[in-house]
C-alpha cells in the first residue's frame, strides 16, 4: 500500500532512488522512445545535484521514483523549454503522465515561459494522443521525419 504520492524537484537525497529508477528505465523496451541522456548512476547523481535554471522532477510513491520529468533549454538561453517525461510501467494508464506534465507546465508558467515544446517519436501513438489531448500542436504529419515537434501555449 502506498501512503503518499508526491511530485518534487529532485535533490541529493533522491540520488539512490533515481539511480534505481534509471535502471528500470534502461531495462524497459518502451524506453527506446525516451532518450534525453544516459540512464546511469552517475547521471542520477548529476541530476540530483544539479544547480541551474533547468528543472528535473520526480514522481514519488513513498520513497521510490515512479515518474521522471524535465524542462530543459533555459540554461542554454532558450525561452521555450523542452519537456520530457517517463512513467514506470506500473503507473501507465493511471493519469500519472498527465499529472506530471501538468506539474511541469505549471513550473514553466511560473518561471515565465509562455510555451513548452516536446518531441515525440512518430510511432509512439500513446504519447502522441496524450500530448494532443493536452493541447500540443504538431508539425505536419506528412513530413518524412522520425520525430514530431509539438508546441503548447501556456
Amino acid at each position: 500500500m502506498i501512503d503518499t504520492v508526491d511530485i518534487i524537484c529532485l535533490k541529493p537525497v533522491h540520488t539512490v532512488a533515481l539511480a534505481r529508477f534509471f535502471a528500470r528505465v534502461a531495462s524497459d523496451p518502451k524506453s527506446i522512445h525516451f532518450h534525453p541522456h544516459p540512464f546511469s548512476d552517475s547521471e542520477a547523481e548529476h541530476i540530483c545535484n544539479y544547480i541551474g535554471n533547468d528543472k528535473y522532477v520526480g514522481l514519488l510513491c513513498g520513497k521510490e521514483v515512479f515518474g521522471y520529468g524535465m524542462l530543459r533549454g533555459w540554461d542554454e538561453g532558450f525561452t521555450v523549454p523542452s519537456l520530457g517525461i517517463y512513467v514506470a510501467p506500473d503507473l501507465r494508464g493511471t493519469g500519472a503522465a498527465r499529472l506530471l506534465m501538468q506539474y511541469l507546465h505549471l513550473i514553466a508558467k511560473l518561471s515565465g515561459a509562455t510555451q513548452v515544446r516536446l518531441k515525440v517519436d512518430r510511432d509512439n501513438n500513446t504519447a502522441y494522443r496524450l500530448y494532443k489531448s493536452m493541447g500540443y500542436l504538431f508539425t505536419d504529419m506528412h513530413e518524412p521525419v522520425a520525430q514530431l515537434l509539438g508546441l503548447v501555449n501556456l
